[in-house]
């Protein structure tokens, strides 16, 4: 989740959704309900129960899971269930991080350490645990919202389980002395015995995108520049349902966010956020690579189908097909009698060998609104949804029509 998107246009306020004479009407498309179920048991007088960005812990032991992938968020707290999932059994635990001598360096670079966002927490395969974190810093007395550092910190706590105690040790993206353009949300992917930092960075005037950057270590980059994942699409019209403030706005925004990769049948599959976490256009999308650094000049490959009845403001034109989305009620996978606003999706597998899709948003009747009528992001809730996944064996992600790739990973409906 991005927290500081003032700069690039929060005031626009108008949530405009066709152009004029091809959007038809938004009316909901006769299908069976998607199965939603919530993680957490909410408590909305004492706040207890609300986890913003449930990003999946990566490990190697079982002992760390317990049985069942654990949770790390930007609440700066775990979140872990045992036994077999099932809803309302998460409850979350704290997770401490110490600054460092970190906090030394901002203060010196004349600049505030506003907070720390989106944790996330990696077992390599030696058992040696890491922490990549994005810290939000803004310069004292400066105007603007501020910018992101990607940090790397190690445990300091030990036993069975995930460490629970962390000290942040060296900058891995950005830096403390000026400015540099959105790089947060990072996240390690270990492929074929190389280590990557996967994050987001900007590509473009109000274009952000998923990257992987190589590493030398868990705290030190290689020396080769970050491979573009995946972006906003700008080739033939690019993709109307990408626009964060909606059509006919004066300022462009497109955010391709989170950037969660799962191997499943030797393929990659990237579950990603598109839009505004506090707005109705936050979306949670799919993508497929047959390798993890994808062909250069190309993206992972979105799943997409024809706009048919111009939904998005283009006829026929074609377009994302989300795999939830509460913005368009006439295009599939619309949720938003359940939820509203589902990001930060990733796609986790437990031992039972069941693959389910776990993401946070807002429940329709708990989803106050600031003076700009944006979300609170205090009240996002974590959710599940059972997948149904086939992915078939000798099929190629490049070889496969849209159609068919589509069908590779799907919402479970009536289950």
């Amino acid at each position: 989740m991005r927290l500081t998107l003032s700069a690039l246009g929060l005031a626009i306020l108008s949530c405009a959704t066709g152009t004029a004479g091809a959007q038809q009407a938004d009316t909901a498309l006769p299908q069976q309900q998607i199965t939603i179920q919530p993680m957490t048991s909410v408590d909305v007088s004492s706040g207890k129960g609300y986890f913003q960005d449930p990003y999946p812990i990566h490990t190697t032991s079982p002992e760390a899971s317990r049985g069942l992938p654990v949770f790390a968020g930007t609440n700066q707290k775990l979140l872990s269930c045992t036994g077999e999932i099932r809803p309302d059994c998460f409850a979350a635990s704290p997770v401490k991080l110490d600054p460092g001598s970190f906090a030394d360096k901002v203060t010196a670079a004349g600049a505030h350490l506003n907070n720390f966002e989106n944790l996330n927490i990696f077992q390599d395969d030696t058992g040696a645990w890491q922490m990549a974190v994005t810290a939000h810093l803004k310069k004292i007395g400066g105007t603007g919202s501020g910018w992101n550092v990607i940090l790397h910190a190690h445990p300091t706590s030990e036993g069975a389980g995930v460490p629970t105690a962390w000290q942040v040790d060296d900058v891995l993206v950005g830096g403390v002395e000026k400015p540099a353009p959105d790089n947060y949300d990072g996240k390690y992917f270990e492929d074929n015995g190389t280590l990557y930092l996967v994050y987001n960075r900007k590509i473009g005037e109000g274009q952000d995108a998923v990257v992987a950057q190589a590493m030398k270590s868990p705290s030190q980059k290689a020396g080769v520049p970050p491979v573009p994942l995946l972006g906003p699409e700008m080739a033939d019209g690019g993709y109307n349902s990408e626009l964060a403030f909606g059509l006919n706005q004066p300022k462009t925004v497109q955010l391709i966010e989170t950037g969660n990769i799962t191997k499943i049948d030797g393929k990659y599959v990237m579950t990603y956020s598109v839009g505004t976490y506090n707005r109705p256009d936050y979306k949670a999308g799919i993508a497929w690579s047959d390798h993890f650094l994808p062909t250069a000049g190309t993206y992972y490959r979105r799943v997409q189908m024809p706009d048919k009845a111009g939904i998005w403001g283009q006829i026929n034109h074609p377009e994302v097909k989300y795999l939830l989305q509460a913005q368009k009620p006439a295009w599939p996978n619309y949720v938003g009698q359940q939820v509203l606003a589902p990001g930060v999706p990733a796609i986790i597998r437990t031992a039972d060998q069941q693959y389910y899709l776990t993401f946070a948003g807002y429940d329709p009747s708990d989803a106050p609104t600031d003076e700009k009528h944006l979300y609170k992001g205090a009240h996002r809730r974590p959710y599940y949804v059972r997948l149904k996944v086939d992915v078939p064996a000798g099929k190629t992600v490049d070889g496969a029509s849209a159609a068919e790739l589509a069908r590779w990973v799907e919402p479970a409906r009536g289950i």
